[in-house]
């Protein structure tokens, strides 16, 4: 019975401190999710769809510590509508509109994983600051009543009041698989938001945050 008992004690021990080993992994990480912009006197933001892609780096310390960074290229920016109203001799008339901020930026996430095995699934949770620079950015206004947008809408305007790098602070959880040649699958799912202004549109600052399903692979 003894010896039963040690080896069921021995078999779960190794089951749970199972985790990645120690060392660098690299590999590739796509990402899908929604982003929004707060301020910049967007009336009513609903959010936009926003992408990631790029590389993936982690040095694994210890079997329970790392330290990543990501490389990405990343398309966000937000959706909006809202109303203006013209007044005349003979009354007053409400245009409504849609509003669409897009961006281009080059986002390098630095964070701190802790993750915990069973078997060859481990899970994770991980935070740290991500460094965004802006590539660029366009906004457009269409008004639904096409005659009024011919002169008072916009497509694609150049956004000149960017900051060259804004700052906000990623963190999420996720799971990764082991796979028998040694490889590392994985889902994330990430939030980001502003530590400092993205810019300023029509006299306001505006603050970005998101949340993202991002998924790949690692070589270790």
């Amino acid at each position: 019975m003894k010896k039963v008992m040690l080896v069921l004690l021995a078999s779960l021990s190794a089951f749970f401190s199972q985790a990645q080993s120690e060392g660098f992994y690299y590999g590739t990480r796509l990402g899908l999710g929604e982003s929004n912009i707060e301020g910049g006197m967007i009336s009513n933001p609903t959010g936009k769809l926003m992408w990631q892609a790029g590389g993936s780096t982690v040095y694994q310390f210890s079997n329970n510590i790392g330290l990543g960074a990501d490389f990405l290229l990343t398309g966000k920016g937000t959706k909006g509508n809202g109303e203006v109203e013209e007044g005349s001799l003979t009354g007053s008339t409400t245009y409504s509109y849609n509003d669409k901020i897009s961006l281009l930026t080059g986002d390098v996430p630095i964070y701190v994983k802790a993750s915990v095995g069973f078997g060859n699934i481990y899970l994770k949770v991980f935070g740290g600051p991500s460094i965004n620079f802006n590539f660029g950015g366009l906004y457009s206004r269409e008004f639904d009543d096409a005659n009024y947008n011919e002169g008072n809408g916009f497509n694609n305007v150049e956004m000149k009041s960017l900051e060259t790098i804004e700052t906000s602070l990623m963190y999420g959880l996720g799971i990764d698989v082991k796979s028998g040649d040694g490889r590392l699958f994985f889902l994330d799912f990430r939030l980001a938001n502003s530590l400092n202004s993205l810019g300023m549109l029509n006299g306001s600052e505006m603050n970005l945050n998101y949340l993202c399903l991002n998924a790949g692979y690692l070589f270790h």
